[in-house]
């Protein structure tokens, strides 16, 4: 199995990437590695830090937007509070913009809340638009989508009339934001948004799809009931 791989900008460690890092090879019982960002390597997920010896504009280092980029497997940034980063809130939440990457970020997010025991908040964020007949049908049809992609899986869908920046920076209770690669304009918007502001690591998700790894179509069931938070 292709391991974990911490990429190390510079000589120093980050203490807080090398314990998301392990912790998450412990779950899932993989090997772990420390890479450099221009080395060559396989990896079932990589991780690294928002920061770096070299820091861009509004504080993200210089080698994560590159990384993302030329990756081809999911990437977690490490950021945000101790209690986030060591999982502590036991709450996982995926954002959804509409557009045709949901499906994976949905699959992905669920995955990561079943191995953590966590409960999984689904978020759509956008301003207030017109309504059409005293029905938001544009922003209610995306959380629909989202439940009918999650098939069962228990979940806690959640509309906020914002800015994806804004409700991103309102996740204080989150362990982990999932969101997609930023193919589109829309997913591209809330990763970047998701990247700058987030309380907490970020999954960016590359992978197409989950069944690959897991030789199965469906989301598993949890193992036990989960807690819904509001």
């Amino acid at each position: 199995m292709e391991p974990v791989v911490i990429i190390q900008d510079g000589a120093r460690r980050d203490e807080a990437v090398l314990r998301w890092a392990a912790a998450y090879a412990q779950l899932t019982g993989t090997g772990l590695e420390i890479r450099r960002p221009q080395d060559d390597f396989r990896a079932q997920l990589v991780v690294v830090g928002y920061r770096g010896r070299r820091t861009s504009a509004p504080g993200l280092g210089g080698h994560v937007l590159p990384l993302l980029a030329s990756t081809r497997c999911d990437t977690v940034v490490v950021r945000g509070t101790p209690e986030a980063v060591d999982a502590r809130h036991r709450h996982v939440t995926v954002l959804v913009s509409g557009g045709p990457g949901d499906r994976r970020v949905l699959r992905h997010a669920a995955d990561f809340a079943l191995r953590r025991d966590a409960a999984l908040r689904v978020l759509h964020a956008a301003p207030e638009l017109p309504v059409r007949d005293g029905v938001d049908t544009d922003d209610t049809y995306v959380l629909a989508r989202a439940a009918a992609t999650l098939d069962g899986f228990r979940h806690h869908a959640v509309l906020v009339r914002a800015q994806p920046h804004e409700a991103i920076a309102r996740c204080t209770d989150t362990d982990l934001i999932v969101v997609g690669s930023g193919d589109t304009h829309e997913s591209g918007t809330v990763t970047r948004a998701s990247l700058h502001h987030a309380p907490c690591p970020v999954l960016v998700v590359h992978q197409p799809v989950l069944e690959a790894r897991h030789r199965r179509t469906a989301i598993p069931a949890p193992r036990r009931p989960v807690r819904l938070q509001a």
